[in-house]
């Protein structure tokens, strides 16, 4: 219990820190961390902050997300408490806050976007997007996140209007366990015959070794798209699921197959490779023939694509009887080396893609690379030549500052490390790669999320062959810094929404003007924006409101809208003096 105490202190204390240095509410910054988490732990993948309470009519959400085809909804909804972290949580208490979310919903397919105020147009954004898909929302799903201890009293499942309905607590115990203990992970277990009242056997390959078994067959496509029902994407190999979300929708070839020549799919399809972390199986008398009972921890790493559309097919009701799938499964033997295994067959099982699963890791040599410059270059203080007195601390892994402070022993040690390091100069890797990917001009792809671009971003990286050095660094800082500014020269704009696509858009077009030069090395320098630059973007931001809300004719979603190619082009082709916003490096000094 101690040790909770201790993350709960931590935790609340990063919250606060955050909160201070980006000016923005407390309990925005404890929704991003806690979501920043579940993210890691496959909760969610691009969630959306979206901060709205009404307290007359019992309605509150803090964040929200959607799969593309509006099968699955998640709604979040946050209680923080800034005085009493690890405080009791009673089941009243989570029943209250779970049915606020669920309320929103409700109210929300039944036109209460008209009731929004219109300076919450994100909102007014989310509550139109369930009002307009209601048809094709099968599962909702509402989380109650909470920096207190919360009794186990979880709601019960429900079924509203063909929606099924679950309810989702993690406090903070349950986020220390998940991130020092991996506890807060069910366990991805698949027992055929007891939950699905099917049977698969599979022969064994005869190559015996230390490290793992091979097993291939068949699997009815109707089976696969059951399981996929059940786990959703957690039953896709992590890394490939990723890629698979920020790269493209279900492939037209294997849904044109289920629908018209379902007999051909098996001559068709390249099937599934699969891997398990253990397994029950059960040898028969045919030769090298054996029963798969149950599979604990099975991830499909290639073919995430054919599960995926097997299941819109279950959706739609389009009858699977003649699909069947060819199967591949490696259990794991080696504990030790799990990872490092599972990791290298999905690597090497995508190969005929583009996808490189271990770039996709913290430990990719980019990663490391730019973690190494943070830990050794110091940050330049103005009339003084050589070496500053603080750093940038890079995050290539989620809570990597607290745990570096954490595990400095002392209160001297600590103070000595947050003074060099200070909490208002760490960096994520996912802002990283916001901040390079807007002044690389791909807005679009920003404004699509943070784990979608960051995956976009460590693909380009790839393309490109770069390994950060010590320019890539500083003027990756630089970026960060014109971000930052800018964040907060729109955010005093008061727009009244989409400060974020705001942002991305008015450095990608500050860029495109200026053909990507600007003078990073002055910024590095001198670690702050000069005002008559960002006078420029008041200017242009302006101008960038004024266009991604002038959405095209039957999209009158700006956010959806943003996300698109065609935002970004179409705001490139504009005729405007575009003279008033741009530079020359040898005028631009602070």
């Amino acid at each position: 219990m101690r040790d909770t105490v201790s993350f709960a202190k931590n935790f609340l204390e990063d919250v606060l820190i955050t909160t201070e240095t980006e000016m923005e509410s407390a309990e925005n910054i404890f929704m991003e961390k806690f979501c920043d988490y579940l993210v890691d732990a496959e909760e969610c993948f691009d969630y959306q902050i979206c901060n709205y309470k009404k307290t007359g009519k019992g309605i509150k959400i803090n964040a929200y997300e959607y799969t593309e085809d509006y099968d699955s909804i998640s709604i979040f909804v946050a209680d923080f408490d800034k005085l009493s972290p690890t405080r009791k949580v009673n089941g009243t208490t989570i029943q209250k806050g779970c049915k606020k979310g669920l309320k929103f919903f409700q109210q929300s397919v039944s036109g209460f976007k008209n009731q929004i105020e219109e300076s919450n147009q994100e909102v007014f954004e989310f509550a139109d997007i369930l009002e307009r898909n209601f048809k094709e929302i099968r599962k909702l799903k509402i989380y109650y996140l909470t920096n207190g201890i919360a009794v186990n009293d979880i709601p019960e499942d429900e079924i509203i209007d063909n929606v099924k309905v679950t309810f989702h607590v993690w406090d903070i115990e349950r986020l220390f366990q998940f991130v020092h203990e991996n506890k807060g992970l069910e366990q991805l277990k698949i027992n055929f015959e007891d939950d699905f009242n099917q049977k698969v056997s599979l022969v064994k390959t005869p190559d015996n070794n230390p490290f793992y078994d091979c097993y291939v067959g068949i699997m009815s496509g109707e089976l696969l798209a059951r399981i996929y029902d059940h786990w959703g994407q957690r039953l896709i190999e992590k890394n490939v699921r990723s890629f698979l979300q920020a790269r493209g929708k279900i492939n037209r070839g294997i849904r044109d197959t289920i629908n018209n020549d379902p007999f051909m799919f098996m001559a068709y399809n390249n099937g599934i490779s699969t891997v398990a972390e253990d397994a029950d199986i059960i040898r028969t008398d045919g030769v090298n023939m054996y029963y798969v009972k149950e599979l604990i921890g099975w991830q499909v790493v290639n073919g995430g694509q054919t599960t995926a559309s097997l299941y819109q097919a279950l959706k739609k009701k389009i009858p699977l009887d003649n699909v069947f799938v060819q199967i591949k499964l490696t259990v794991i033997k080696d504990n030790v080396e799990s990872a490092e295994i599972v990791s290298s067959i999905s690597k090497y099982a995508n190969s005929q893609n583009k996808i490189s699963v271990s770039d996709l890791s913290a430990n990719d040599p980019f990663q490391v690379a730019i973690e190494n410059l943070s830990r050794t270059i110091w940050v330049p203080t103005k009339g003084f030549k050589g070496k500053g007195t603080t750093k940038w601390f890079y995050e290539r892994a989620r809570g990597q500052y607290l745990v570096e402070v954490n595990r400095q022993g002392t209160p001297a040690r600590k103070k000595a490390f947050e003074d060099q390091n200070p909490k208002k100069q760490v960096i994520k890797k996912t802002e990283t790669a916001k901040y390079e990917m807007s002044w690389r001009q791909y807005p679009y792809i920003v404004s699509k999320g943070a784990e979608t671009n960051f995956l976009e971003f460590i693909e380009l990286m790839k393309e490109e062959k770069i390994l950060p050095d010590q320019k890539f660094y500083k003027h990756m800082i630089a970026k960060a810094l014109l971000f930052k500014a800018v964040d907060k020269v729109v955010k005093d704009l008061d727009f009244g929404g989409y400060k974020a696509n705001i942002v991305t858009y008015s450095i990608a077009y500050f860029s495109y003007i200026n053909k990507g030069e600007i003078d990073f090395n002055n910024i590095w320098e001198n670690q702050e924006i000069d005002q008559k630059l960002l006078m420029i973007f008041r200017n242009l931001a302006q101008t960038v409101f004024d266009h991604i809300t002038d959405t095209p004719d039957g999209n009158s979603n700006v956010t959806q809208w943003c996300k698109k190619k065609e935002c970004w082009e179409t705001l490139k082709q504009k005729k405007m003096d575009s003279t008033s916003f741009m530079v020359k490096n040898d005028e631009y000094a602070i």
